[in-house]
């Protein structure tokens, strides 16, 4: 490119930035506005600013977290210090590199200004191994100069200080999976005794002394926790101080409020719930924006335009059942989309019942009912429903053909039904990951979870980490160690719904993968033919790699 055509290419970004910050400036809450502003000033090469934009997009569009890979491309572009941390924690997987090789203290300041990170950290779980590295190195890193109060201007460093605080709140986030050796967890032990004097008014607290013992230990685990939230700190701390003290407290008040609906006395329901007592999954932060309400029927019309619906039309409000609605993300989500609606979502697990309340009162959804009740029961309480949402609980059963038949009891003709199950042939790496741990005896403890992961990555069965539930506490268990597990083929589905009259509405999908579905059967317009999407998933067994999701209607 000459210098002509250099000057015509830099005047035609600045016209372009012009306009998409007219844009922004006109529609402030416009996610896509900032983001094509954001990828202007990338080509223009002003990172910071593109950052900044990035981010504001991020927060008002949180789906995008479900496209990580390139949340993380995009994290890389606007941050180099950041990409070449990561590259060299991705060399350290080869390599033994101590953790201030990884880390650069000469870029910390740096990659402290960048807001995309900084939200990235607060939202969601970092679902990247070498970003997880590279922040595992960063906390260390950043313990140790707090140890050794060599941070400089440890008291004045607010982007520095945020860094920390946002670390801080991912770790409570992945519920501490990032990997720590004895030596580390001998330093953060000596970090907590050093504010055990502090709790008890004997000497000042520093914020950064706070901030990276709360990347360590949760803080509401502290004896003088209160002490903390009746101080006065800078609002980034007091907002790790909100997430770790005061939203757990609100939690456990939760717990007397919540209605038992349904005995839980089958032996794997009481296995399952206490596994879920002790890691309530999953810990969600951010939800996807309210694309605005409209009924089960416009809904299930616009996912599958191809569909054939009978019409469930009647004047009383529709009624829906979330069953193993564990901490509330599907029941928040449903109850937004349906908001003319009556929901009761059930669940196992009283503590994850108790996250989902005090969430959906965070976000004021009001038009859902909690309460404890185990599937196999739920024909006791009396209540039909125009629509069932079964993701992720069914497979989870002593018999899962049992308890779909005891939600297929509580619907009313012309219902709908929404299904998730795993798939069998796309899970067989998880069941030989399972097996691997069965077979070395991990027990679910979160230091063994830990230990686990670490190990499991340096055997052939590492492609586990391609599954976003590695990447959390609980969801790592629910996926490497659940106390209950059953997967399923498409001819068994076929089945069951032959058996039970129900129309086959479709499979929720990746547009990569109905592309594919329809080059491979054109014929299928409606692409609800079980037969082709069995032979589909033999060719293809990584289809349905997340779980089978579809929706039903019963005749």
């Amino acid at each position: 490119m000459n210098r002509k055509q250099r000057r015509a290419a830099q005047s035609n970004l600045q016209d372009a930035a012009r306009r998409q910050r007219q844009a922004v400036a006109r529609e402030p809450e416009n996610a896509q506005a900032h983001n094509e502003l954001a990828c202007v000033l990338l080509q223009q090469g002003r990172l910071d600013e593109a950052a900044t934009h990035f981010a504001r997009a991020l927060t008002l569009m949180p789906e995008l977290f479900e496209q990580y890979p390139a949340l993380v491309a995009t994290l890389l572009n606007v941050n180099p210090p950041v990409r070449a941390g990561m590259a060299r924690a991705a060399n350290a997987a080869h390599v033994e590199l101590s953790s201030n090789e990884i880390v650069d203290a000469s870029e910390l300041a740096a990659v402290s200004r960048d807001p995309l990170l900084r939200c990235m950290l607060e939202c969601a779980p970092v679902r990247d191994l070498n970003l997880e590295r590279y922040l595992t190195s960063m906390r260390r890193s950043l313990a140790d100069l707090i140890l050794r109060s060599a941070l400089p201007g440890v008291r004045e460093n607010d982007t520095l200080l945020h860094l920390c605080c946002a670390l801080a709140r991912q770790c409570f986030i992945n519920e501490y999976v990032f990997a720590t050796t004895a030596q580390e967890i001998e330093k953060a032990a000596a970090l907590r005794d050093m504010l055990a004097g502090p709790l008890d008014g004997e000497r000042p607290l520093l914020p950064f002394q706070v901030a990276i013992l709360a990347a360590y230990f949760p803080l509401c685990d502290l004896a003088g926790a209160q002490r903390l939230v009746e101080g006065r700190w800078p609002a980034c701390l007091q907002a790790v101080l909100t997430q770790q003290v005061l939203e757990p407290r609100e939690e456990k008040e939760e717990r007397d409020k919540i209605p038992r609906l349904t005995k839980i006395e089958d032996r794997v329901s009481r296995l399952v719930a206490q596994q879920y007592e002790e890691n309530p999954y999953p810990r969600w932060v951010v939800i996807p924006s309210n694309r605005g309400v409209m009924s089960v029927e416009q809904y299930l019309r616009a996912q599958f335009p191809t569909a054939s619906l009978a019409s469930a039309a009647h004047e009383r409000q529709t009624d829906i059942l979330i069953a193993g609605c564990g901490t509330g993300q599907q029941s928040i989500v449903t109850a937004r989309r349906f908001a003319a609606a009556n929901v009761l979502a059930v669940d196992l697990s009283r503590t994850s019942l108790c996250y989902a309340r005090r969430m959906s009162r965070v976000l004021n959804v009001r038009n859902i009912e909690y309460a404890q009740a185990d599937v196999l029961e739920l024909a006791s309480i009396g209540r039909r429903f125009d629509v069932i949402e079964a993701s992720g609980v069914l497979h989870h059963l002593a018999d899962p053909m049992e308890g779909w038949r005891v939600l297929v009891s509580l619907l009313r003709p012309g219902a709908f039904m929404h299904v998730g199950l795993y798939s069998k042939a796309a899970r067989r790496q998880i069941e030989a990951a399972r097996a691997y741990v069965a077979e070395r005896g991990f027990p679910p403890t979160a230091q063994d979870i830990r230990r686990c992961r670490r190990e499991i990555l340096g055997t052939p069965m590492k492609s586990v980490a391609q599954f976003a539930d590695f990447f959390t506490i609980s969801e790592c268990r629910d996926l490497l160690f659940h106390v209950q597990e059953h997967t399923l083929t498409i001819p068994q589905i076929s089945s069951f719904l032959r058996e039970h009259n129900f129309t086959f509405i479709g499979f929720e999908l990746a547009p990569a993968v109905a592309a594919g579905y329809r080059f491979r059967f054109p014929e299928d317009r409606s692409m609800t033919n079980l037969e082709s999407w069995n032979v589909f998933e033999r060719e293809n067994p990584g289809t349905f790699a997340s779980m089978y999701q579809f929706w039903i209607q019963k005749n």
